[in-house]
């Protein structure tokens, strides 16, 4: 999403932009985007800088998970004031654009809650309540500071629009993200980035080495659901290790009896449903398995459908055809599906 502290010198000190990532290239086409429309139903030209300062983060853990719950909001109520503000577009373009928008703000905000999900495991009620009390606190201090400040919350119907609209983009994320199983978030979150590192920065040789002992715990950890609450942790890495044991089987299960799931790429649809019902019913007696043990088989069945379904989403497709160049190759790369969709933003 941006540089850590010493890459944002560096980045200074050369003239180099303060972002450079996919998601920074997306949050400059919205701010392009929203004064274009400023411009043509006002005739007002607003200055397309970036008007905030990069947020510094130090490299401790209560400072990086303030940080993602911080995101988790800004993108929060940018989505639900994008979709008010789509719902009072009278033009049919101008609804069009603005839904683009939206798109774009539910996937960082979809990207941020599954990062989320991964490090502390599933907490929807304990993630909306950190929702709220930050977006409270980001409201008020809004009203402090900015000119229109007054005129937010005035009028008793956009109000009530504004928190039906975040109540439902809250709901519709969190009904999401429980479909999305654990070797996805893993996957996703997991696999090494073959883009180039942000302006070229090498660190000195002893930071190189405190940062790759930083990162291995964290890695350590994060695969271990260090962060998650001791009964969801056991049950979650019991079902992991379960598919670990049976790889074979369930691959061969998929192949010789599920038809590979081709088909099924879309989640919902007349073919997912068939599977699904094919999935509780199959005959798993011959696995040597009790009655506990088919059940998780059939979890882990499912759980490989949705992952499927995620890795051959159109979009994600359409991604990966992206060709990817390192600085000074020539050769061009293709990255896993999945995770060509979390660099694209």
């Amino acid at each position: 999403m941006g540089k850590n502290e010493a890459q944002a010198k560096y980045a200074a000190e050369h003239g180099l932009p303060w972002c450079e990532s996919a998601w920074c290239a997306e949050e400059r086409r919205h701010s392009n985007a929203f004064a274009r429309i400023i411009e043509r139903l006002v005739n007002i030209s607003p200055s397309r800088e970036n008007p905030n300062e990069p947020m510094v983060v130090t490299a401790d853990e209560p400072a990086a998970v303030r940080h993602i719950i911080s995101r988790q909001v800004v993108e929060w109520n940018a989505s639900s004031s994008y979709i008010v503000m789509a719902a009072h577009s009278s033009s049919s373009d101008l609804r069009v654009l603005v839904r683009n928008i939206v798109r774009d703000e539910i996937k960082h905000l979809s990207i941020l809650s599954s990062a989320d999900a991964y490090l502390f495991g599933p907490r929807p009620w304990r993630r909306f309540v950190d929702w709220v009390k930050l977006g409270i606190g980001n409201y008020r201090n809004t009203r402090a500071v900015r000119s229109s400040g007054d005129l937010l919350g005035g009028n008793p119907v956009l109000a009530v629009e504004g928190i039906v609209a975040h109540l439902l983009t809250a709901f519709y994320v969190s009904k999401w993200l429980r479909t999305v199983p654990l070797r996805t978030l893993a996957a996703v979150f997991e696999t090494p980035s073959q883009l180039p590192d942000f302006a070229a920065f090498s660190p000195l040789p002893d930071q190189q080495a405190q940062s790759d002992e930083t990162l291995r715990k964290g890695k350590e950890k994060r695969l271990g659901l260090g962060r998650w609450d001791w009964e969801t942790r056991t049950k979650a890495l019991t079902q992991w290790q379960f598919e670990d044991a049976y790889a074979r089987t369930i691959e061969t299960i998929i192949s010789a009896e599920l038809d590979g799931f081709q088909g099924a790429e879309v989640r919902d649809s007349g073919r997912d449903v068939t599977i699904r019902k094919r999935i509780a019913s199959l005959a798993l007696d011959g696995h040597g398995l009790e009655a506990h043990g088919k059940r998780m088989l059939r979890s882990c069945l499912r759980d490989r459908l949705r992952h499927y379904q995620i890795q051959n989403n159109r979009h994600v497709l359409g991604r990966e055809a992206i060709p990817v160049r390192r600085e000074g190759d020539a050769r061009t790369m293709r990255r896993p599906a999945i995770v060509a969709a979390t660099e694209a933003g």
